[in-house]
């Protein structure tokens, strides 16, 4: 007999989607080019629904299935199971749906009467194999010639009826086939109908199957409800039909539970239930309908979950379930491949875990077997592959639940299927399902039950005696534990890694394992502790460790523990990483003091808090501190009685004290390291290497000890791990004097004096001043600070730094000098100056200085953009002038001479003034002083885009001598846009009228475009005013020509008075021009008003 795994396996022929099984005869593929073409063509079709169609080459030589007999009645019919095991298989790879018969023959053929009676006969052959079947027969006709022959059309209809005559054919079952290039369209064509064809076919299949149904009864009959109603589904389904077969299949569930179970026919009950159940679990996928397939799922487990069967093969049931749950997570994990979207809490992961747990019961049901001696013979477990039914028994095949069994056979059949279980290695099924449960566990990001799920595989390669990998896997359990800081799962997963590296010797895995044990977060007994760590001092001194109880040892374990120990003889000393793992000590180190001087000792504190349960033998301690160059050890003394042994719970503190070299001015060093030689001796010991860095806190219950001022006092321990080495104490004075603020962009002076305060002369004076970091410039600003020396003979001006040599300097003297400073932003910049020098002949000394230099603007410029009539605008018309007004007001707090202005306009903007001239040239502005300078500018073009005005920028220095030029520039505002003007006016008046003088009004119209424009102007009255003069015309305007409109205008009132509106409006003939244009045109380009003086007197009145 089979393996339990493969009897409980779905079927090959149930674990894909069926496809329409179409068979091709009369192809010679290996002879004939054409042929080969064509098959070709058939099984390379890329269809883009979802209709999936199978095709196989038929020859003379295939024989098909005999054909049983009919049945007419059941009266007397038991059935002897209920699903065949070969009825699947036949329709999908034996019995064609359609069988389709190729031929060459060319409808102008000349021997056509010869060839139609060999075609007819060919057909026959087809017809007689398939007697009994109901299979469509199909006939296509070869068309080798380039293109389809030109026949007459009665001539067609009447070959076309003497072919479907001669062999007894449909004439709808005739096709044509051209085999030429457009061969693959036309197999797309013919597969169309082939597929209609098909469906008749399992149409009438499934009619036949549905008209048996009136001759069963539930009495005898409850096998044969079940098979008919599976058959149906899956001929729907070959039929490409999934919803109608999804009903059938759940008929046939409904009816398999209406059968009573017993121990004879349970394993068959449930193989069906699971052909069943996965039948409708893949086809509700298929429909996007997860609920239900997951429902259904659920509900069948739950059905079948108390069927055990006979108790001895309890086994089998374990491996049903456990089958039931992986294949079902198959299904699961195929449908989100394909699209189907699945959250944290309901996965295929859940389905394999649970697969998982069963087939542990499983291997726990083995564990009772019986001793058995020999395996029976003859064998009971023969012809399992031959049976006619699924799920049967070989040794009582066919056999009904009334039967009476023989209790030798079952005996023996028992007996040969557990020997056979024994066998099989559950380990490695159980560990490939949880590989697959930990994949889906990554992806849905669920972290604990993935962590959980590894120990397990780590348990169960345990288990198989391949302690490496379980070794490997809780090695990165361990890893996970530790900050997850869960003392119970970090327990158990440590003693089982104990356990595998004693199975699998390894010296510096057992003893970090051992030392990790030591932990107060490992949750183990004292003695249990103990027994490690006096195991890790043998292993130490080169013993062998003893062996944990409630372990198997191999018997060649003694030995790989003897080649472990001398082969970790020659790497000593053996060093662990106990920044790695869980501690049982707490180490912290410290500089007294962030930085100190070449001629002093540092000293650097060490204390170490033990957390072991008992002593701990130190040998040794030492520190390593790094510089960028070097490492440098010191080391605490092993002559130490303080070092030799630490207590739990106390607190010991050791002092080293560092020394450095001359040559180590201006270096930083940092404690990397602290190394705890553990052992009796240094030879004996392994190095636990500590990172200098902030420990973690105790826990807030641990300050309320026995020892809480210890544990207060380890916790506030001030940490300093890093430290700068000064130079010799300096005794130079630096002193500067600057007028603050400096101003933006100008080179600022700063005079620097040094006073040499030391009691000799001082040699190699060199004084660096450069920027500090308060002033350096962050990633989003370019370089904005600069220094020099003197800005009017360094060409190159942008340096961060400087430095200037000042040679020697005799004791108490003093010198001085000056440099510039710039920035190029606002605010309080920093300017950092050291001064290095050289005392005698070899020591070195340094002195540092830090200025800050506030940095102010020296002006602030206004932007003003005037229409014509001086109101404020914010966009321009092109061709039409506008005044722009730029005020500066002066911010510095001393007075600024401005030696020049200069104005760049953008290119589409000009000046309509040709010389331009500075303003305020040579002008000095105090404090709060305003210079105004105003530009007459136009554009030409018309311009969507905001349009920036240009560059403004001004030469300037402070008002006093040796001041040096600096100069600033403005970026200008932006115009919102440029929009076009096609006409322009202006009104020609006098300054002011008087009452009952006549005054000239001349009116010029401009055509600014290249095409003729066609306007109405009118003039409209007005209680002020007489006017002579055309009222209301048609203007009819040429291009760029000007015209010219003269009134008289004959005040009636004085003061401030309207003068008549000139009104324009476009004509038909001018639809590009809008009358609103032409509004703001005449309001922003024309006066409203005028003054006019009263009468004066003396003077006549005008008769009427």
């Amino acid at each position: 007999m089979a393996q339990a795994e493969e009897l409980h396996d779905i079927p090959s022929e149930l674990s894909f989607k069926p496809h329409t099984f179409i068979g091709l005869f009369g192809l010679d593929i290996l002879n004939n080019a054409s042929h080969r073409a064509i098959w070709d063509a058939f099984i390379n079709i890329r269809r883009h629904d979802k209709v999936s169609v199978h095709y196989k080459l038929f020859t003379p030589e295939n024989v098909l299935p005999p054909t049983k007999p009919k049945r007419h009645s059941y009266e007397w019919y038991i059935p002897k199971g209920i699903l065949k095991r070969n009825w699947m298989s036949k329709y999908l790879y034996s019995i064609p749906s359609v069988m389709v018969i190729f031929y060459d023959l060319e409808w102008n053929d000349p021997f056509w009467n010869e060839r139609t009676l060999e075609c007819a006969s060919r057909v026959q052959s087809v017809r007689a194999a398939l007697e009994g079947r109901t299979t469509k027969i199909a006939v296509v006709l070869i068309q080798n010639g380039p293109t389809i022959p030109t026949v007459d059309e009665a001539i067609t209809t009447e070959r076309a009826s003497s072919l479907c005559a001669v062999c007894e054919l449909n004439a709808k079952n005739l096709f044509l086939l051209p085999n030429n290039e457009h061969l693959q369209g036309y197999s797309l064509r013919l597969e169309n109908a082939f597929y209609d064809l098909a469906q008749t076919f399992y149409h009438q299949k499934v009619r036949t199957i549905r008209s048996h149904k009136d001759h069963l009864n539930k009495t005898t009959h409850q096998y044969l409800f079940v098979r008919h109603q599976f058959k149906m589904g899956f001929l729907n389904e070959l039929k490409q039909d999934p919803a109608i077969a999804n009903k059938h299949y759940a008929q046939a569930y409904s009816h398999l539970l209406d059968i009573r179970i017993v121990d004879t026919n349970a394993l068959e009950i449930k193989t069906a239930a699971s052909f069943i159940n996965f039948k409708l679990c893949q086809i509700a996928f298929s429909l996007n309908t997860p609920r239900d397939a997951i429902s259904h799922f659920r509900k069948h487990v739950e059905i079948f979950k108390s069927v055990v069967g006979t108790a001895d093969l309890s086994f089998e049931h374990y491996s049903w379930l456990s089958k039931q749950y992986l294949i079902f997570g198959e299904i699961f994990n195929e449908a989100i491949e394909q699209g189907l979207p699945a959250v944290q809490t309901q996965h295929p992961g859940i389905y394999f875990q649970q697969a998982a747990q069963y087939a542990v019961k499983r291997r726990e049901a083995c564990q009772n077997f019986p001793e058995t001696t020999s395996y029976p013979h003859p064998d009971p477990l023969d012809g399992q592959q031959d049976l006619e039914f699924y799920g049967q028994r070989p040794w009582r095949p066919g056999k009904l639940s009334a039967e009476p069994l023989d209790a030798f056979k079952e005996k023996e059949a028992v007996c040969a299927l557990q020997i056979k279980e024994s066998a099989v290695n559950h380990s490695m099924l159980i560990i490939s399902i949880l590989g697959k449960a930990i994949t889906q566990a990554k992806t849905y990001r669920c972290h604990r039950t993935r962590r959980q799920l590894v120990v397990w595989m780590a348990e169960e390669y345990y288990h198989t005696k391949d302690f490496k990998k379980a070794l490997a896997l809780l090695s990165h359990m361990l890893w996970e534990y530790r900050g997850e800081q869960w003392s119970s799962l970090l327990s158990n997963a440590l003693l089982k890694a104990l356990d595998c590296v004693y199975q699998s010797p390894n010296v510096s895995e057992y003893v970090s394992l051992a030392l990790e044990a030591q932990a107060p977060a490992v949750a183990l007994e004292a003695d249990l502790k103990k027994f490690l760590f006096q195991n890790t001092i043998k292993l130490l001194k080169g013993d062998m460790p003893v062996a944990p109880d409630g372990i198997s040892i191999n018997e060649n374990n003694a030995a790989h523990w003897k080649a472990a120990i001398a082969a970790n003889i020659e790497i000593k000393p053996l060093s662990v990483e106990m920044s790695n793992i869980t501690s049982f000590l707490e180490v912290k180190a410290s500089f007294t003091r962030e930085s100190f001087h070449t001629n002093e000792s540092l000293p650097v504190k060490v204390i170490i808090r033990s957390k072991c349960v008992h002593d701990v033998p130190l040998s040794k301690a030492t520190l390593i501190i790094d510089s960028a160059s070097h490492s440098i050890e010191l080391e605490v003394k092993p002559g130490s009685k303080d070092l030799a042994k630490l207590t739990c719970g106390l607190i010991k503190e050791f002092t080293c004290m560092f020394c450095v070299k001359e040559d180590d001015v201006g270096k930083e060093f940092h404690i990397r390291s602290i190394n705890i030689w553990m052992g009796n001796s240094p030879e004996e010991s392994v190095i636990l290497r500590y990172l200098a860095q902030d420990n973690l806190k105790s826990k807030e219950i641990e300050l309320f000890g026995s020892n809480s001022k210890d544990i207060f006092m380890f916790e506030n321990f001030p940490q300093h791990i890093k430290c700068n080495v000064l130079g010799k104490n300096a005794h130079l004075e630096i002193s500067c004097s600057y007028p603050t603020p400096a101003l933006l962009g100008e080179w600022f002076p700063v005079s620097v004096e040094l006073e040499n305060n030391e009691k000799s002369i001082i040699s190699s004076l060199i004084v660096k001043a450069s920027l500090s970091d308060a002033a350096k410039d962050d990633s989003m600003h370019e370089q904005a600070s600069y220094l020099c020396i003197d800005p009017l003979k360094e060409t190159s001006g942008h340096n961060t730094s400087i430095s200037i040599e000042q040679g020697t300097l005799k004791e108490n003297t003093k010198c001085s000098f000056s440099f510039h400073f710039k920035s190029l932003l606002q605010g309080t910049k920093g300017v950092a100056l050291s001064a290095c020098y050289t005392l005698g002949t070899s020591t070195k000394c340094e002195t540092n200085k830090i200025i800050n230099i506030d940095v102010v603007k020296p002006f602030d410029v206004v932007t003003n953009f005037l229409a014509p009539k001086l109101d404020p605008a914010t966009r321009a018309n092109t061709k039409e002038s506008f005044v722009l007004m730029l005020e500066l007001r002066c911010l510095s707090p001393w007075p600024l001479l401005i030696e020049s202005t200069k104005l760049e306009l953008a290119p589409q903007i000009t000046c309509v003034d040709k010389n331009i001239k500075s303003l305020l040239e040579n002008e000095t502005l105090s404090t709060e002083e305003v210079g105004t300078e105003a530009f007459h500018v136009t554009i030409e073009t018309e311009r969507d885009q905001p349009l920036s005005a240009g560059l403004y920028s001004v030469c300037w220095r402070r008002q006093c001598i040796n001041s040096v030029l600096a100069s600033s520039s403005i970026v200008l505002p932006t115009l919102s846009r440029v929009d076009p003007a096609p006409l322009f006016v202006e009104l020609e008046l006098p300054a002011n009228g008087w009452v009952g003088s006549p005054m000239a009004a001349l009116y010029r119209i401009h055509n600014r475009t290249d095409h003729l424009l066609e306007v109405e102007m009118s003039l409209q009255a007005s209680d002020a005013f007489m006017f002579s003069g055309q009222k209301q015309m048609k203007l009819r305007l040429m291009p760029s020509v000007v015209y010219t409109f003269a009134y008289n205008l004959y005040p009636l009132l004085s003061g401030l008075v309207a003068l008549p509106l000139l009104k324009l409006t476009p004509t038909e003939l001018s639809s590009d021009i809008k009358a609103s244009q032409l509004s703001d045109l005449l309001e922003r380009s024309l006066p409203s008003h005028i003054y006019v003086m009263p009468k004066a007197k003396g003077k006549s009145e005008i008769s009427n």
